[in-house]
Protein backbone atom coordinates (compact mmCIF):
# COMPACT_ATOMS: atom_id res chain seq x y z
CA UNK A 1 0.00 0.00 0.00
CA UNK A 2 1.39 3.17 -0.71
CA UNK A 3 1.35 6.73 1.03
CA UNK A 4 -1.72 8.09 -0.54
CA UNK A 5 -3.89 5.58 -0.55
CA UNK A 6 -3.10 5.15 3.39
CA UNK A 7 -3.56 8.49 3.84
CA UNK A 8 -7.04 8.34 1.92
CA UNK A 9 -7.95 5.58 3.79
CA UNK A 10 -7.34 7.33 6.90
CA UNK A 11 -9.64 9.92 5.62
CA UNK A 12 -12.30 7.80 4.83
CA UNK A 13 -12.64 5.50 8.07
CA UNK A 14 -10.80 7.25 10.65
CA UNK A 15 -13.95 8.85 12.30
CA UNK A 16 -16.26 5.99 11.98
CA UNK A 17 -13.01 3.45 13.58
CA UNK A 18 -12.57 5.85 16.14
CA UNK A 19 -16.72 5.89 16.70
CA UNK A 20 -16.13 2.12 17.61
CA UNK A 21 -13.16 2.15 19.09
CA UNK A 22 -15.08 4.22 21.68
CA UNK A 23 -18.18 2.20 21.88
CA UNK A 24 -15.74 -0.76 22.78
CA UNK A 25 -13.78 0.51 24.97
CA UNK A 26 -15.79 3.56 26.71
CA UNK A 27 -11.94 5.50 26.93
CA UNK A 28 -11.37 8.51 24.72
CA UNK A 29 -8.06 8.66 25.88
CA UNK A 30 -6.89 5.43 23.61
CA UNK A 31 -9.45 5.65 20.88
CA UNK A 32 -6.54 7.82 18.74
CA UNK A 33 -4.02 4.54 19.32
CA UNK A 34 -6.24 1.98 18.57
CA UNK A 35 -7.43 3.20 15.48
CA UNK A 36 -3.60 4.60 14.74
CA UNK A 37 -2.71 0.94 15.10
CA UNK A 38 -5.36 -0.26 13.10
CA UNK A 39 -3.96 1.77 10.38
CA UNK A 40 -0.47 0.38 10.70
CA UNK A 41 -1.91 -2.78 10.18
CA UNK A 42 -3.30 -2.21 6.69
CA UNK A 43 -0.14 -0.32 6.34
CA UNK A 44 1.90 -3.47 6.97
CA UNK A 45 -0.29 -5.85 5.19
CA UNK A 46 0.84 -7.44 2.22
CA UNK A 47 -2.14 -8.93 0.64
CA UNK A 48 -4.89 -6.13 -1.38
CA UNK A 49 -8.18 -6.50 -0.88
CA UNK A 50 -10.69 -7.70 -3.22
CA UNK A 51 -13.21 -4.48 -3.07
CA UNK A 52 -13.69 -1.29 -1.08
CA UNK A 53 -16.72 -3.46 1.48
CA UNK A 54 -13.71 -5.85 2.34
CA UNK A 55 -11.10 -3.34 3.34
CA UNK A 56 -13.71 -2.14 5.23
CA UNK A 57 -14.78 -4.93 7.09
CA UNK A 58 -11.12 -5.81 7.63
CA UNK A 59 -10.67 -2.84 9.25
CA UNK A 60 -13.65 -2.82 11.71
CA UNK A 61 -12.39 -6.59 12.65
CA UNK A 62 -9.00 -5.49 13.23
CA UNK A 63 -10.38 -2.16 15.42
CA UNK A 64 -12.96 -4.63 17.63
CA UNK A 65 -10.14 -7.36 18.32
CA UNK A 66 -7.31 -4.33 19.31
CA UNK A 67 -10.04 -2.54 21.46
CA UNK A 68 -10.75 -5.73 22.94
CA UNK A 69 -7.05 -6.38 23.55
CA UNK A 70 -7.05 -2.87 25.76
CA UNK A 71 -10.30 -3.49 27.63
CA UNK A 72 -8.38 -6.76 28.94
CA UNK A 73 -4.92 -5.00 29.55
CA UNK A 74 -3.96 -4.28 32.97
CA UNK A 75 -3.71 -0.90 32.29
CA UNK A 76 -6.83 -0.69 31.57
CA UNK A 77 -8.34 -2.89 34.38
CA UNK A 78 -6.56 -1.37 37.34
CA UNK A 79 -6.46 2.47 36.25
CA UNK A 80 -9.07 5.04 38.33
CA UNK A 81 -11.84 6.59 37.20
CA UNK A 82 -12.50 10.04 36.65
CA UNK A 83 -16.06 11.09 36.74
CA UNK A 84 -16.98 12.72 33.35
CA UNK A 85 -18.94 14.99 35.21
CA UNK A 86 -16.54 16.78 37.51
CA UNK A 87 -17.93 20.23 37.68
CA UNK A 88 -21.46 20.09 35.59
CA UNK A 89 -24.49 19.96 36.81
CA UNK A 90 -25.59 16.77 38.30
CA UNK A 91 -28.74 17.09 35.78
CA UNK A 92 -28.23 14.61 32.49
CA UNK A 93 -29.99 14.44 29.24
CA UNK A 94 -30.58 11.43 27.66
CA UNK A 95 -27.85 10.77 25.61
CA UNK A 96 -25.35 11.14 27.60
CA UNK A 97 -27.30 8.75 30.40
CA UNK A 98 -27.15 6.62 27.12
CA UNK A 99 -23.67 6.70 27.05
CA UNK A 100 -23.15 5.98 29.94
CA UNK A 101 -25.47 2.67 30.19
CA UNK A 102 -23.57 1.70 27.31
CA UNK A 103 -20.24 1.62 28.89
CA UNK A 104 -21.62 -0.85 31.54
CA UNK A 105 -22.62 -3.46 28.78
CA UNK A 106 -20.43 -6.11 28.30
CA UNK A 107 -17.88 -5.36 25.32
CA UNK A 108 -19.66 -8.03 22.67
CA UNK A 109 -22.96 -6.20 23.55
CA UNK A 110 -21.86 -2.98 22.83
CA UNK A 111 -20.05 -3.78 19.80
CA UNK A 112 -23.18 -5.29 18.30
CA UNK A 113 -25.43 -2.54 19.14
CA UNK A 114 -22.69 0.04 17.92
CA UNK A 115 -22.13 -1.70 14.88
CA UNK A 116 -26.20 -1.95 14.68
CA UNK A 117 -27.72 1.22 15.69
CA UNK A 118 -24.71 3.88 15.10
CA UNK A 119 -23.33 1.94 11.97
CA UNK A 120 -26.58 0.56 10.27
CA UNK A 121 -25.07 -3.11 9.61
CA UNK A 122 -27.84 -5.82 9.41
CA UNK A 123 -27.31 -8.97 11.83
CA UNK A 124 -25.87 -11.04 9.16
CA UNK A 125 -23.37 -8.50 8.51
CA UNK A 126 -22.37 -8.20 11.64
CA UNK A 127 -22.33 -11.85 11.73
CA UNK A 128 -19.48 -11.90 9.06
CA UNK A 129 -17.72 -9.14 10.74
CA UNK A 130 -17.61 -10.41 13.87
CA UNK A 131 -16.93 -14.32 13.10
CA UNK A 132 -20.70 -15.44 14.76
CA UNK A 133 -23.76 -16.68 13.39
CA UNK A 134 -27.15 -14.36 12.67
CA UNK A 135 -28.52 -15.71 15.86
CA UNK A 136 -25.48 -14.90 18.22
CA UNK A 137 -25.44 -11.25 16.57
CA UNK A 138 -29.88 -11.23 17.55
CA UNK A 139 -29.16 -13.19 21.01
CA UNK A 140 -26.64 -10.41 21.82
CA UNK A 141 -28.59 -7.35 20.27
CA UNK A 142 -31.22 -8.63 22.18
CA UNK A 143 -29.84 -9.15 25.49
CA UNK A 144 -28.07 -5.44 25.37
CA UNK A 145 -31.39 -3.75 24.83
CA UNK A 146 -32.85 -5.72 28.06
CA UNK A 147 -29.18 -4.65 29.53
CA UNK A 148 -29.56 -0.81 28.41
CA UNK A 149 -33.23 -0.36 29.29
CA UNK A 150 -32.41 -2.26 33.04
CA UNK A 151 -29.41 0.92 33.06
CA UNK A 152 -32.16 3.28 31.87
CA UNK A 153 -34.50 2.32 34.44
CA UNK A 154 -32.35 2.25 37.61
CA UNK A 155 -31.46 5.72 36.20
CA UNK A 156 -35.00 7.00 35.99
CA UNK A 157 -35.61 5.28 38.94
CA UNK A 158 -32.71 7.45 41.08
CA UNK A 159 -33.79 10.72 39.33
CA UNK A 160 -37.20 9.73 40.64
CA UNK A 161 -35.70 8.97 44.66
CA UNK A 162 -33.57 12.40 44.12
CA UNK A 163 -37.37 14.77 42.60
CA UNK A 164 -39.26 12.55 45.69
CA UNK A 165 -36.84 13.75 48.39
CA UNK A 166 -36.25 16.73 47.22
CA UNK A 167 -39.40 17.92 44.91
CA UNK A 168 -38.97 21.69 45.25
CA UNK A 169 -35.42 21.85 43.86
CA UNK A 170 -33.66 23.52 46.75
CA UNK A 171 -30.50 21.23 45.17
CA UNK A 172 -30.11 23.72 42.72
CA UNK A 173 -30.38 26.47 44.35
CA UNK A 174 -27.75 25.36 46.93
CA UNK A 175 -25.47 25.03 44.24
CA UNK A 176 -25.62 27.99 42.44
CA UNK A 177 -25.05 30.23 45.89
Amino acid sequence: MNNDGLRADMEKYRAMLFRLAYSCTGDLSCCDDIVQEAFVKLYLRAKDFPSEEGKKAWLIRVTINLSRNHVRSGYFRHRAEIPDNIGVNDERDDAVALEEALKQLKPEYRAVIHLHYYMGYTAAEIGKLLHISTTAVTTRLQRGREKLKDYLDDERENIYEQIQRDPVGNRKQQQSV
